[in-house]
């Protein structure tokens, strides 16, 4: 029987993935890129070669091949499909929507009047229920040696793409570059230096440097209108990442993992000590009250980027660039604090290191009439060529291949890298896989290359691997249990977290807050967490 699942990680797809921007999935070998300029061994060279060889297709015959994409790009412009259509004889007929994707994705699926292809935007829910219009990917992946590649190199990739009985119904993107952490902590360096303080370590002392930054005017321009602590208006972008300062971390969706037992944020002492805080800071007027009222995260954004001069002294976001934007250069990344002394144990929310960005990036349904030919060119995605094409932008213009089988990604000729690639890419809207070897010999663009020495910052302060909830199977029931109970759970949790940041009391109500968490189903939550775990853990392992 086929079991319904879903990521439990929020695989960036679900942060925001074309910047992993605003959201945010690990980085290459050791994190930096400046030796990828040395030569390829003769060995590596071969063994990429014969993975980019698919089996013998009669490629004779033109045919086309229809691919529902969500995207307002016009992708028959686009240099990279150009190149597969020439290789492979195959006339590409794309079938784009941006707006209104999902309605148009039920219709699709309802009429069974299909494209040969989907990339990303079907969700596994979508291919749950609808089995039978999918192609089981297993016996056509002897035209698909890159796609095997990507099996053997990250094994999550086949598990997240097996659908029990019913086989490989979908195949995920897996990308590079990407820092494990979820976000940075950042604050106003040319503030601190202003007012001749040193970096805040502590709690103590991050309240301290708060005080002045709202009393002492360090932007200069003579008004009190620094603000002293703000984040955009999203979980996950925010104080809650202090938890680390007492040994505690999420998953980025509110689930801990210790010693291999399951639990929640929300329910940790850590939680309460950071809401305390944050309390604490807030009665002083150090934190801007519109995180706790605005849902609108550009006007969030907005306020620390816009202006003539700088007005947030200390924030967290997904990079110091995205979030500061023409201020940059007056922050730097801040280490994770330290509650107290007595904790020395401190770690920063980390994502794991399987690097899969988006769970169902590519399916081929069974309207295909020619579904080697499709394999071929699905296997062409997830070539080594393609892979940076895909998620930059088309070479040469983008991305260049040099002699020696390195890499160079471009540096925008204007604005940020995140907007050009926007403009001349799929990002996470469809296949591809970036290997941790092309990963070392690719030579990145002065932004992707910060946002990895950021993420580094922290690289002491990472948690282990085994106190990270990974990508998990749900099954049918316990999926449809899940969404029904987190719904309301969720809900009482950040009104909570808001309530209590602004007004205090949450000594005196915990223990009823937990109370009404149990009654809400919270042990029960825990429990199909548990049992999911375990289950990925005896397959994984």
């Amino acid at each position: 029987m086929l079991k319904r699942r879903t990521i439990a990680m929020g695989l960036i797809a679900a942060m925001g993935i074309s910047s992993l921007a605003g959201c945010g999935n690990t980085q290459n070998g050791n994190g930096k890129t400046d030796t990828a300029g040395t030569a390829v061994s003769a060995e590596s060279k071969a063994e990429s070669a014969s993975a980019e060889d698919s089996a013998g297709v009669d490629t004779s015959e033109k045919i086309e091949l229809r691919i529902m994409a969500q995207t307002g790009l016009d992708l028959d412009t686009l240099p990279v499909y150009q190149r597969i259509e020439e290789k492979y004889n195959v006339d590409l007929v794309w079938d784009t929507v941006e707006s209104g994707y999902s309605e148009k994705k039920a219709v699709v699926l309802a009429s069974n009047d299909l494209p040969d292809i989907f990339f990303a935007g079907l969700t596994e829910d979508d291919i749950v229920a609808n089995p039978e219009l999918f192609v089981d990917l297993t016996g056509l992946l002897e035209y698909a040696p890159n796609v095997q590649k990507m099996f053997e190199e990250v094994p999550l990739t086949k598990y997240i793409s097996t659908y029990g009985e019913e086989g490989i119904l979908s195949l995920p993107q897996v990308t590079g570059f990407n820092p494990q952490s979820w976000e940075v902590m950042m604050i106003n360096k040319t503030w601190l230096d202003k007012l001749s303080l040193e970096l805040p370590t502590t709690f103590d002392e991050l309240e301290t440097v708060l005080k002045a930054f709202k009393e002492q005017d360090p932007n200069g321009n003579g008004k009190a209108d620094e603000i002293p602590m703000d984040w955009p208006c999203e979980y996950g972008h925010g104080p809650y990442v202090l938890t680390g300062s007492y040994g505690v971390v999420d998953d980025k969706n509110k689930i801990t993992l210790q010693d291999g037992k399951v639990d929640f944020l929300y329910t940790t002492d850590a939680w309460k000590n950071v809401t305390k805080y944050l309390n604490k800071l807030y009665q002083e007027g150090l934190i801007n009250p519109e995180v706790y009222t605005t849902t609108d995260y550009q006007v969030a954004n907005a306020l620390s980027s816009e202006g003539d001069v700088a007005r947030v002294g200390f924030t967290f976001g997904w990079s110091i660039e995205s979030r500061t934007g023409k201020f940059a250069d007056e922050y730097v990344v801040l280490p994770q604090l330290k509650a107290d002394d007595s904790i020395t144990n401190e770690m920063w929310a980390c994502g794991p290191k399987d690097r899969v960005n988006v769970a169902v990036a590519c399916v081929l349904t069974k309207s295909c009439k020619y579904p080697e030919r499709a394999m071929q060119v699905i296997n062409e995605l997830y070539s080594e060529d393609f892979a940076l094409q895909e998620y930059y932008g088309s070479s040469p213009e983008f991305v260049e291949k040099r002699e020696d089988g390195t890499w160079i990604i471009k540096e925008p000729e204007s604005g940020t890298i995140e907007e050009q690639k926007l403009k001349n890419a799929m990002v996470n809207r469809a296949p591809c896989y970036t290997s941790e070897d092309q990963q070392a010999r690719t030579v990145l663009p002065k932004e992707l290359q910060a946002r990895l020495d950021q993420d580094n910052v922290y690289a002491d302060q990472r948690p282990s691997q085994d106190q990270i909830y990974p990508a998990v199977k749900f099954g049918n029931e316990a999926t449809e249990e899940l969404t029904y109970l987190k719904t309301d759970i969720d809900k009482l949790v950040d009104q909570k977290a808001a309530e209590w940041a602004v007004n205090g009391g949450i000594d005196e109500e915990w223990d009823d807050y937990l109370e009404q968490l149990n009654k809400m189903g919270l042990d029960r939550m825990r429990e199909i967490y548990q049992e999911a775990y375990e289950e990925w853990a005896a397959q994984t392992k």
